[in-house]
């Protein structure tokens, strides 16, 4: 079964890369050449990822990500993925998920991998803890789908950090318990 879930998604990928550009150079030289679609995605990702850190490379991203947000409808989409991504896939040193963490919820008793992200904001902190409890942020990932998730206020003290890495919280979640961590 293994095999043949990864002999289909493979053909399957290959087919989807080689059909977004395949179709188009098809149009304009008249004839179909297998893989050429491909060939081409695959080359413009990694000339796409060989000039974004140069100076053009980071203009064009802008002029991008403008256009995209000045479409309708696309705006939308376009921003809402574009948060997610910059949640998910941050570097190390900026802001974002600080580590992994064991809280209660939905109820006592039962335990949600979370991810601590930032110290709760003072209104917050002051409305639930007053001055003598620390409120900090917990970010709960939705199985499989960790870019959906919701945030819960929890008291510092009431939070279990965890020694595992941050993307190994994230295979953990994702795969429902099934990737367990080393260790």
């Amino acid at each position: 079964m293994p095999l043949l879930v990864t002999v289909w998604l493979v053909f399957f990928f290959y087919n989807f890369l080689d059909g977004i550009l395949g179709n188009i150079i098809t149009l304009f030289i008249g004839h179909r050449i297998p893989g050429l679609g491909f060939v081409l995605i695959i080359a413009l990702i990694l000339f796409t990822g060989l000039i974004s850190p140069l100076i053009i490379g980071k203009k064009i991203i802008e002029y991008g990500d403008d256009l995209m947000n000045n479409v309708p409808v696309v705006k939308s989409i376009y921003s809402s993925v574009k948060q997610v991504n910059d949640v998910l896939f941050m570097e190390k040193e900026s802001k974002g998920f600080h580590r992994a963490c064991l809280v209660e919820y939905p109820r006592k008793g039962v335990w949600s991998v979370g991810f601590v992200t930032s110290d709760a904001a003072k209104e917050i902190g002051e409305k639930i803890g007053g001055w003598r409890k620390k409120m900090i942020n917990v970010f709960i990932a939705n199985t499989p789908t960790p870019a959906t998730g919701f945030l819960i206020v929890v008291p510092a003290k009431e939070v279990k950090l965890l020694d595992m890495k941050i993307d190994d919280a994230f295979k953990y979640v994702i795969s429902g318990g099934v990737l367990k961590p080393k260790g």
